[in-house]
């Protein structure tokens, strides 16, 4: 479970959370709100990818000093060196997360011949391949999945979802077109109370 207690962020002088609460319970929840009301900022700072916040962040009521440790995000938030090949951006992780190389992922999202392309060659759809690639391979108890299928082929959505149903992980995600995610049991729940 992910609790949000009191959470306030403000851009420059604009409060985007102010004193904001909210628990996400269900294994699998889709995050649900209008572009620009702050989904991907909640998941940047769930992350720990953004600190500049008050408030506290708990997972099973517990707050870490270093999220990193326990959630894993796939968002175009997280930019990869341009000059890096997929291969390197992965065996980054590897080493920085000490993980294995998730060859059974990469050949399910048919990601295997673009791994020697460089990441400002990849395609969008590809770039968004490595990003859930990235954020997957790790096994994190906690997943958070920004846009998943944006810029996925429709097979590749349907591959992503196969493998997801297989996950243990809390899934927190954002999806325009949640429909075939809701197949494998996702909840719909609103970023803010009705």
């Amino acid at each position: 479970m992910i609790s949000i207690k009191n959470l306030t962020k403000v851009f420059l002088r604009d409060p985007i959370f102010d004193n904001y609460s909210a628990e996400f319970r269900a294994q699998r929840v889709c995050v649900e709100a209008a572009n620009g009301l702050g989904k991907s900022t909640l998941f940047t700072l769930i992350a720990g990818v953004d600190r500049a916040y008050q408030g506290k962040i708990l997972f099973d009521n517990k707050e870490y000093k270093e999220p990193q440790k326990v959630v894993a995000l796939a968002s175009d938030a997280i930019v990869f060196p341009d000059f890096l090949t997929a291969q390197q951006v992965l065996a980054m992780t590897m080493k920085s997360w000490n993980c294995a190389m998730p060859d059974e992922l990469i050949s399910v999202l048919q990601f295997s011949s673009f791994l020697n392309t460089r990441v400002c060659a990849l395609s969008s759809g590809n770039l968004k391949k490595l990003q859930l690639i990235n954020a997957i391979m790790r096994n994190t108890p906690y997943l958070i999945l920004d846009e998943p299928s944006a810029a996925l082929d429709t097979a590749s959505v349907h591959k992503l979802v196969e493998y997801l149903n297989t996950s243990t992980n809390q899934i927190l995600m954002s999806c325009h077109d949640p429909d075939v995610f809701m197949q494998i049991g996702f909840e719909h729940q609103p970023l803010f109370a009705e």
